[in-house]
């Protein structure tokens, strides 16, 4: 109670607004008048958490026909000022594409309310602002099942950026995957602290491989080089990261964001847009497993089975992958 009335005028507004952002629907826009942005926090070429933005991006503008614009490299003291740059400039669609955008834009959404806001993984909303999740978490319980099913040494790793809600979810459903198929797995983790640091991801992930780890999870830019370094296999991210290293990356967990931006996007035209989170995974074919690229030799085959079977069961609605987002040591 104490925190709520230590509110300031302005947040107390808008969480009041929030009780009614999940009902609330969006002013129809002409799709001849649909302008999309979005801001990104690293650069387009990634093949990481950026590139699948642009790309989301890009397919939902040519699907709908609509204008779109970016940015990347935005840090988060540009962001709140990008953010409404585009929507001075008639953007009806933004996409603030971080978890650490969250905050910048609602201040922008309080400003522009015939505006739409998407914030990533978003921890507050308003009627005009809405959230987007990964949830590759799902794919991380597969990509566990996957490294223990291929590790030699007993010890998988896995390194990511900072302890947001969904990159913990994706360690959690990633160590709960491995130990399904060996319970006595040890997983270590590392969060470097950074959403891109390339030496310090590699240096985290070297440092694992020196403590046992034989498969990565490679939930940063860098990570795979360390595969490569120390002759250990990576589980790639987002996109299909083999050709990052060809004899190193099993396979990668992908996530295809068009599907939604398109859908978000068509919403704003029919005026059918709610405040809330939206997402996109397994059972949308947006969040998969890349081709193995042969690599599958290195998999006991048992272990490819039980990871087809697994996702045929979240597709079929009879397994649903743990969501944990509890904090760790």
């Amino acid at each position: 109670m104490t925190s709520f009335m230590t509110l300031s005028r302005r947040r107390f507004a808008q969480a009041a607004l929030l009780l009614v952002a999940t009902t609330a629907l969006s002013t129809p826009v002409l799709a001849a008048d649909l302008k999309i942005a979005m801001i990104l926090p690293g650069p387009i070429t990634d093949n990481d958490w950026n590139s699948v933005g642009y790309n989301g991006l890009e397919a939902a503008g040519k699907a709908l026909g609509a204008e779109v614009a970016y940015v990347e490299n935005v840090t988060d003291a540009d962001a709140e000022r990008l953010l409404r740059d585009f929507a001075e400039r008639g953007y009806k669609l933004i996409f603030a594409h971080s978890f650490s955008f969250g905050d910048a834009a609602l201040n922008a959404a309080e400003d522009f309310p015939d505006t739409t806001f998407m914030a990533g993984t978003a921890a507050e909303l308003a009627p005009n602002l809405g959230t987007y999740s990964n949830p590759d978490y799902q794919g991380a319980y597969l990509a566990g099942m996957l490294a223990a099913g291929t590790s030699k040494t007993g010890s998988v790793g896995w390194v990511g950026g900072m302890p947001a809600p969904n990159m913990l979810a994706n360690l959690h459903a990633y160590e709960a995957g491995a130990k399904e198929v060996k319970p006595e797995i040890k997983v270590l983790h590392t969060f470097i602290g950074s959403w891109f640091d390339p030496p310090k991801a590699k240096e985290a992930a070297i440092a694992q491989v020196e403590q046992g780890a034989d498969v990565l999870s490679a939930q940063g830019v860098g990570v795979i080089d360390a595969a490569i370094t120390k002759k250990v296999f990576a589980l790639g991210a987002m996109t299909d990261q083999n050709h990052l290293g060809p004899e190193a990356v099993l396979t990668s967990v992908t996530w295809d964001l068009g599907p939604l931006v398109t859908a978000v996007g068509q919403a704003v035209i029919d005026g059918t847009w709610k405040s809330e989170n939206w997402s996109y995974g397994v059972a949308a074919n947006s969040v998969g497993l890349a081709d193995f690229h042969g690599l599958d030799k290195n998999v006991d085959p048992a272990v490819l089975k039980a990871v087809e079977d697994k996702i045929a069961a979240i597709k079929a609605g009879t397994f649903e992958v743990p969501l944990d987002t509890s904090e760790v040591q």
